[in-house]
């Protein structure tokens, strides 16, 4: 038996949110990520692999692992849509980001 993929029929402001932090208004933990090397494996221990954070001035989900992975290349467009924040834009090109975003 094949089960089709679930629809969200909720509005997604009324879905809840990864666990994780915010941080600080505005800054979020874009200070913490910068000086911690092993910022992402700490929040991954202490939140699981699907973690919700705000760096750069954006609230950001963090997917880790194999299998995170491989569900963000198979459903892509179909759950969410795949955008860098203009910094990212910015140190990848123009052209660069275009093509994998």
């Amino acid at each position: 038996m094949t089960q089709s993929p679930i629809k969200n029929t909720q509005n997604p402001i009324d879905l809840p949110l990864p666990p994780g932090s915010q941080g600080w208004p505005i800054i979020g933990e874009t200070f913490s990520f910068l000086r911690d090397s092993q910022f992402v494996q700490k929040r991954h221990q202490r939140y699981g692999p699907v973690f919700r954070t705000h760096m750069m001035g954006r609230p950001t989900i963090i997917l880790k692992g194999a299998e995170a992975n491989q569900f963000i290349l198979t459903h892509e467009n179909q759950y969410f849509e795949v955008n860098f924040p203009p910094s990212t834009k910015a140190l990848l090109g123009n052209s660069l980001a275009k093509q994998i975003g």
